[in-house]
């Protein structure tokens, strides 16, 4: 389902239009922590961050905003997001599994946890509002080191769609100023050429826009609404958009494409593919993509199957096939359709028409049945990685509660807390914060619910408010970027040091810890 949102490209003009014009650090924390809580509370929040970087290095580049003072506060309200709900973590849904084959009549529903998540994603927007910005540090990582020197251009022909979200806008309006990968060198307008664009240059139907830059400039222009391809081949190439990818060919000096235009060569039905762009000697070429005479040594940017290096590997017509890792084409008509279903199954779900594994299942296949995402898309899309981890832990969890170190390590924790379930209650998530900290969020989920189970028996109490303190104490995870998977995805983009989660984590810790355990018992009782 995350994939299908991140393919059809339906968060970035949104996300944008929220996030809105320059502000200051602390004025902008709740333009980004508030939707990214809200996202990350329906779907899985590691791919809501995954998504969510570009898109502030892109709005802070344009509104000269430093990264670093953004991309923790990312991080830390995907974390509080994702306990909203059973399904935001996978750290929610393991918990509710191991509830279940224990105590099958806990009463739990999807937004259960929201009780407590929502008040916590207050106190983190207020957190970071009034403190949290202070302590992040100043880095610019985008800036640091120097520009690689031999980046190949390409350029890139937009057209301005009828009536579109474009239509009528100036340069700077329509935030084509400052692009991440590339930038609008020219407007061709109703027969004439404007090669100088300024910020107030009008935007008109039809107009032909085109961009210079990086082979990622293709992707990213595609997410922009109001722009749609001007290359007409495009349109005619029978792949659909999430099963596309973008390679650079290099032409072979022997091909019988030499001395032949893209057009007059019939690239298309030849390969089934499309040349986006051609870059000769690093530099792009000023012609129509079709009336390009092609020479040995030049670049093609081509749009294809995803299977295309593959069946191409070892034709004499190109010296080498590098398909760009990561990028996709997004298909921006299904937008609608994928956020549609998405609130379908949110709603099936809250009405109780349906239960969650199923709701989620029948989504998937309407995702699939819908064309939001390819066969193949959904398959790279499932971590084996994390199933193998959880897999192992669930394990380790077994071991830990049958040759009875649970029992001796709840046991310890007793001989602190005696007989008072509060006491127990706050002991239980400490152990559990840390645990996190140390290993990875599942494994500490599921290592400390037997310890769980062993305390709520020798006191006697409902183990709901104990697994509770688990599920919140195993994503609470604010002091190291090793603790949770997302701290981990900022770091190097942020430009952070270990230090500096702890810096601003440590209050932030704090209020979340109290906040819990102070709230568990009020709304599940002992």
């Amino acid at each position: 389902v995350s994939s299908a949102i991140k393919e059809s490209g339906a968060l970035h003009w949104w996300v944008m239009k929220w996030l809105g014009s320059k502000s200051s650090a602390s004025r902008a924390m709740p333009r980004i922590m508030l939707p990214v809580a809200f996202m990350s509370s329906v779907i899985s929040n590691t791919p809501v961050v995954a998504i969510f970087i570009p898109l502030l290095q892109d709005w802070a580049r344009r509104h000269d905003m430093v990264i670093s003072k953004l991309l923790i506060p990312l991080s830390y309200a995907s974390i509080l997001g994702g306990v909203c709900t059973l399904v935001g973590t996978s750290t929610n849904i393991l918990v509710v599994g191991l509830l279940e084959s224990a105590s099958p009549d806990h009463g739990l529903n999807l937004f259960s946890p929201a009780v407590i998540g929502l008040p916590l994603v207050g106190l983190g927007v207020v957190y970071f509002m009034l403190l949290g910005h202070r302590l992040l540090p100043q880095n610019n990582a985008e800036g640091m080191g120097q520009p690689a020197l031999d980046i190949r251009e390409y350029a890139v022909n937009m057209r301005v769609e009828v009536g579109g979200a474009m239509s009528g806008k100036t340069i700077a309006e329509a935030g084509l100023r400052h692009l991440k990968y590339g930038f609008l060198a020219e407007i061709q307008s109703e027969g004439r050429v404007i090669p100088a664009v300024g910020p107030e240059e009008l935007l008109s139907d039809n107009d032909v826009l085109v961009f210079v830059g990086q082979p990622e400039a293709v992707g990213e222009l595609r997410q922009l609404p109001g722009l749609q391809t001007a290359e007409k081949e495009l349109l005619k190439l029978d792949v659909p958009n999430n099963s596309r990818a973008l390679v650079e060919a290099i032409v072979s000096p022997a091909s019988t494409l030499v001395g032949k235009t893209i057009k007059a060569s019939g690239f298309r039905g030849r390969f089934d593919c499309v040349v986006v762009s051609v870059s000769r000697n690093g530099l792009r070429i000023n012609e129509k993509v079709g009336s390009i005479t092609l020479r040995g040594g030049d670049t093609l940017l081509i749009e294809a199957a995803q299977q295309f290096v593959a069946r191409y590997r070892y034709s004499r017509d190109f010296l080498l096939l590098s398909r760009i890792d990561d990028l996709t084409i997004p298909d921006t008509t299904k937008a609608p359709v994928t956020l549609g279903l998405l609130g379908l199954f949110l709603m099936m779900v809250v009405s109780g028409l349906m239960p969650l594994v199923s709701a989620a299942m029948l989504l998937v296949v309407a995702l699939g049945a819908c064309g939001c995402i390819s066969l193949d898309s959904a398959q790279r899309s499932v971590d084996a990685r994390v199933l193998l981890a959880i897999g192992a832990s669930l394990s380790i969890g077994v071991a830990i509660q049958k040759t009875g170190l649970a029992e001796s390590a709840a046991l310890g924790l007793m001989s602190i807390g005696g007989e008072n379930p509060y006491l127990n209650l706050l002991l239980l998530y400490v152990a559990t914060v840390i645990a996190t900290e140390l290993i990875t969020n599942n494994a500490a989920a599921i290592i400390m619910f037997p310890l769980a189970q062993v305390i709520s028996a020798q006191l006697d109490a409902s183990l709901l408010p104990f697994a509770l303190a688990i599920m919140f104490g195993a994503s609470a995870s604010f002091l190291s970027p090793v603790g949770y998977q997302t701290n981990l995805m900022v770091q190097g983009p942020g430009g952070y040091q270990f230090g500096d989660y702890f810096k601003v984590g440590i209050g932030l810790s704090l209020v979340v810890g109290l906040t819990v355990v102070f709230a568990i018992p009020l709304v599940w009782p002992f």
